[in-house]
């Protein structure tokens, strides 16, 4: 593999990739510097920031107001204006992580830069996270599906409820880490081509791309993250030859729909609808 961070130390050229081996390619940089360098890709799977509504001013580290939390809309609407270019010429789709904190930074950059929500999933986590006394404890998230022109689901019956385990113990050190099972599910329906994280954190949507036989890029602004995709690569996914996944079977909401997808994989729950 080709480990121009480590092994080279890089440069100040935010297109010189951290690593790079067998059509898998790891960006360090802001996105935001690096997307309009890409000139297409297949599908978009993402789970940006859900860090907001947090006051830019004297108040650091608190909640702010409304105005505060739509300020963020700005930068939502910078990264998601070029995934939708790169998705335009392929007829892709992006796949959108959320939150109900998040929707609505996400739903108002999305009408700034035209480019309207097509559907919103809910992903059950099966899993039920902490809570106070007071709100609801959360055991879902929102993934906002934003269609290209041309663009088709893989399977008309796709329901907008899909269950997946979520894995508590962060097995790869990133907080917000998804389940590879899911992942593989959103590439799948997403299309066929590059698959592009421009958040990627410890490398999950790169891992389930390598494994589905795909070629990818993932960018992410911290390096110590780069550097946990890259050995997560070397050591989960390259090292073997794994088959391409078939298509999901879609089924009803009781049914173990897409697990097919995932039955060589280790410690991971099936997607269900």
């Amino acid at each position: 593999p080709t480990l121009y961070g480590r092994k080279h130390g890089g440069n100040n050229s935010a297109m010189t990739p951290y690593y790079e081996h067998a059509g898998i390619t790891i960006y360090h940089g802001d996105c935001r510097e690096i997307l309009p360098e890409i000139s297409s890709v297949g599908v978009v799977v993402t789970d940006p920031p859900y860090t907001f509504g947090l006051a830019s001013t004297a108040q650091e580290g608190k909640a702010g107001g409304w105005g505060d939390l739509m300020n963020n809309s700005l930068f939502f609407g910078a990264w998601l204006g070029e995934c939708r270019r790169l998705v335009s010429n392929s007829g892709g789709a992006a796949w959108v992580f959320n939150s109900w904190r998040s929707m609505p930074v996400l739903a108002r950059a999305a009408y700034e830069i035209r480019w309207p929500i097509t559907s919103l999933m809910v992903w059950d986590k099966q899993w039920i996270g902490p809570g106070g006394m007071v709100g609801l404890r959360p055991s879902y998230e929102l993934v906002a599906l934003f269609a290209a022109a041309g663009f088709q689901v893989t399977d008309r019956g796709t329901p907008d409820i899909w269950r997946c385990q979520w894995a508590s113990q962060r097995p790869h050190g990133h907080a917000a880490e998804k389940p590879q099972a899911l992942m593989q599910r959103l590439i799948l329906a997403g299309g066929d081509g590059v698959v592009l994280d421009p958040f990627l954190g410890s490398g999950t949507t790169i891992a389930a791309a390598a494994h589905l036989g795909r070629s990818a890029i993932g960018i992410e602004i911290e390096k110590r993250y780069c550097e946990i995709a890259a050995n997560r690569l070397e050591q989960e996914v390259l090292p073997l030859y794994v088959e391409p996944a078939p298509d999901p079977q879609q089924g009803s909401l009781h049914d173990a729909a897409g697990s097919d997808v995932i039955e060589d994989m280790k410690n991971e729950a099936p997607v269900t609808a």
